[in-house]
């Protein structure tokens, strides 16, 4: 190792790239050093992490073994980008007396209903909510939360086995499931059935709800980067976003700015945190918090030319300072828009002429991240995406136009 400071990175599945990870340290001047977790994923990537840093791999050890191969580094600071890993970043933190979240918040920062409980202590947000770890209790959460209401896990990411319910018996039925596994459906341990925040009324293909990355330090918790919504898929499946232009107002903008800072310094969260609020008629609600780097946010910000996320995030690690952005006003706009599969569908049946995506006007670039015969089921969520399309476009009118040309594409077909 070099006589630069070192940063610890709990890796797993997550928001940021490695090689774009340590681009943010060689800007920062500090080493990194990956702490794999011995999942299937963190296990594939162990040859790619050592060519950008030292890894330490965490099976095999006891956790005082780790902790000593850890220690012995010396670092000044520890990040995850990895919402499945926040835990296990928090005890580490812990012991080595490093700063990230505190052990006394990681659970109302990974558990939803808890950070309800929070949200509603710090005179943020009030939402009526009940935790179901049992399809025998919908009747009675139905009681107190009423309807129309959404049903989604206490943990987890990426919309999966979110749906909203207008009915006693859909939401008895939707809960029942859940916990069952409904043939190869995810199972849940824990549901919250949740007063449905209702989005305004807004234009295609614009959502009714947008993000906000904040860098916190204690109670100074500051913007880094504003990632808008496109139209949510049925049930509740994300479609992407855009940065660094908004087609938000500005004075809305700063309000929502202001609620996701103030549900951030609720969780007492260290380092970077993504905050999900729903633009209602009455105002910005806070959707949920997440305590790590958001998906796409880097890339969307430094495309946007908006800012550094990256930087940021590993400057606040090792406890340096950083700068964070005002208000953009005018383009370019980077998108990253996500093809899903329609709700009745269950297989991937074709795929044929992705050529015609690459050749859209503003599109980049296409990942196809499915293959005939793939399951195409909307209760796993992002992990059911078929395609990622990244692009860019100087304005809202040529980036709703292309989106509307990506959508009428005809190249795949489901069973």
């Amino acid at each position: 190792m070099s006589d630069k400071p070192v940063l610890l990175v709990v890796y797993d599945a997550g928001s940021l790239a490695p090689t774009r990870l340590a681009e943010a340290a060689r800007d920062n001047g500090c080493s990194l050093v990956f702490v794999t977790a011995g999942t299937d994923h963190a296990r594939e990537m162990i040859p790619t992490l050592e060519t950008v840093g030292t890894v330490v791999d965490a099976e095999g050890r006891t956790e005082a073994e780790l902790v000593d191969a850890l220690r012995a580094f010396a670092p000044v600071g520890i990040i995850t980008f990895s919402e499945f890993q926040i835990a296990t970043t928090v005890r580490l933190a812990d012991v080595l007396g490093l700063r990230y979240h505190r052990p006394a918040d990681v659970e109302a920062i990974t558990h939803k209903d808890l950070q309800r409980i929070r949200f509603a202590e710090a005179g943020v947000d009030s939402v009526r909510f009940r935790t179901i770890t049992g399809p025998e209790q919908a009747d009675d959460a139905l009681a107190y939360v009423g309807l129309p209401a959404i049903i989604k896990p206490v943990i987890g990411a990426s919309s999966r086995n979110t749906q909203a319910v207008t009915t006693p018996e859909e939401c008895r039925t939707a809960v029942a499931a859940m916990f069952s596994g409904d043939g190869d459906g995810p199972v849940e341990s824990a549901v919250m059935l949740e007063e449905l925040l209702v989005g305004r009324d807004v234009p295609a293909p614009w959502g009714d709800y947008i993000a906000v990355d904040c860098v916190a330090d204690g109670d100074d918790v500051r913007p880094v980067f504003v990632t808008s919504k496109f139209a949510l898929a049925e049930p509740f499946r994300e479609r992407g976003g855009y940065g660094g232009f908004s087609v938000v107002p500005e004075d809305e903008e700063r309000a929502v700015r202001d609620l996701a800072c103030r549900a951030v310094r609720a969780l007492n969260i260290h380092g970077v945190a993504d905050v999900e609020i729903k633009l209602t008629a009455q105002g910005p609600r806070v959707i949920e918090v997440n305590g790590r780097l958001g998906a796409w946010v880097d890339d969307l910000a430094v495309r946007s030319g908006t800012s550094d996320p990256a930087y940021v995030a590993v400057a606040a690690a090792l406890g340096r300072p950083y700068e964070t952005p005002e208000i953009k006003k005018d383009g370019p706009i980077a998108f990253h828009y996500l093809i899903v599969p329609p709700v009745g569908a269950r297989t991937v049946k074709s795929i044929r002429n992705v050529s015609a995506l690459r050749r859209l006007a503003n599109v980049e670039r296409v990942t196809v991240l499915t293959e005939p015969g793939a399951a195409a089921d909307w209760r796993i969520g992002a992990r059911g995406n078929t395609a990622a399309v990244i692009g860019s476009a100087a304005n809202h009118l040529e980036l709703a136009a292309t989106v509307a040309a990506i959508e009428n594409v005809d190249w795949i077909t489901y069973e």
